[in-house]
């Protein structure tokens, strides 16, 4: 009879003990501790549709479908340190979970700005992971995306946790698995997601990633007064093919003039730009300090990148690139969100963040 209720007392304190434990994201980015979690949906349309002909439980009435909506989670940190909360925002063909974790399960982006204290947001952009695509925003019948063709990708990222070389890795094909090859809504569609977003949670710091890029352009220019701050990780650029305020105004139909400018250093590529004397502005970016990363290992947008931000600065915005060998991180490539290192990236995003949001 002792032994039983001295067993039971063990375990009553064991539990005690567990249930005041710190819940730990990992090894790698320390504790976290929350206040709130969940999600909701922003961009929320909805149409009128036939009734289906061939019966059953919709095919009476008037019907309505939903469409261009586009999912949000969060995790709110009870010992908040930060005035801005994040937006995260991943690339093509990814979708949120890019920075909940790595393929050989360490901690993602997403634990490590959580467990420094930001309130964070991760969306999933339309036709993305919990965002369900919809015919209507392109061709019907998708091909899912080889993992071959990410190999290239990455061959020269020496912190890659596996082997880029072979298609059937399995570091490879956990990278894939979240791949949705799209297409997704158009960007007078996605400014409006994220002008709806900004209005529910801003002012915040957009941070983005590859094609995910033009998310966060169409922030600042829905709402230049809520983005604080924009983290661009080899960001794709468009300005010219974006629904953006320009001065002068563009008319209709009409897009900014640009000319090839001639690279100044070997192994890049020329820039579009727009002639001197002749510039038009984004007013909208003026005030706004953009954050651009470069991991120089990637084959993707070392060649290029610069011309991202150039573009960005001739037309008035305050942008800085970031070259992550030179902040003595080496050997990344376009996924670095992913790569053995990422803890080191994340906090060179936080700290470039505390010298901007005081």
């Amino acid at each position: 009879m002792f032994t039983q209720r001295f067993s039971r007392l063990v375990a009553v304190i064991s539990f005690a003990a567990l249930a005041s434990t710190s819940v730990q994201a990992g090894s790698e980015a320390g504790s976290i501790h929350l206040r709130d979690q969940g999600f909701f949906w922003v961009g929320v349309r909805s149409k009128d549709v036939p009734a289906n002909p061939n019966g059953g439980p919709f095919a009476a009435g008037k019907q309505v479908s939903v469409y261009g909506q586009m999912h949000v989670g969060f995790q709110l940190v009870e010992d908040r340190k930060h005035p801005y909360p994040l937006i995260l925002v991943h690339g093509g063909g990814g979708q949120a979970t890019d920075y909940m974790g790595t393929p050989d399960g360490r901690d993602g982006w997403l634990d490590y700005f959580v467990a420094a204290g930001f309130d964070v947001y991760y969306v999933d952009r339309p036709a993305h992971g919990r965002s369900p695509n919809n015919t209507a925003y392109g061709n019907g019948a998708l091909a899912e995306p080889p993992a071959s063709g990410f190999m290239g990708v990455l061959a020269k990222a020496t912190q890659w946790p596996g082997d880029a070389t072979d298609p059937t890795d399995p570091a490879l094909l956990q990278h894939v698995a979240s791949s949705e090859p799209g297409p997704t809504v158009d960007s007078v569609m996605l400014k409006e997601n994220f002008a709806e977003l900004l209005d529910k949670v801003g002012p915040a710091i957009v941070i983005t990633h590859s094609a995910g890029g033009p998310s966060g352009w169409l922030s600042v220019d829905a709402r230049p007064d809520k983005v604080k701050a924009l983290v661009a990780i080899e960001a794709a650029g468009g300005f010219t093919n974006l629904p953006l305020t320009w001065e002068p105004a563009l008319k209709a139909g009409e897009k900014p003039v640009t000319e090839k400018v001639a690279a100044t250093e070997a192994g890049k590529a020329a820039c579009d730009m727009q002639p001197a004397g002749s510039v038009r502005m984004l007013p909208a970016f003026k005030n706004i300090p953009v954050m651009g990363i470069l991991a120089p290992e990637s084959r993707m947008f070392t060649p290029n990148y610069h011309c991202t931000l150039n573009f960005l600065n001739q037309a008035g915005g305050n942008a800085t690139l970031f070259k992550l060998e030179e902040h003595g991180i080496t050997g990344n490539g376009h996924f670095m969100n992913e790569d053995r290192n990422n803890g080191d990236i994340a906090k060179l995003m936080i700290e470039w963040i505390e010298s901007v949001e005081k």
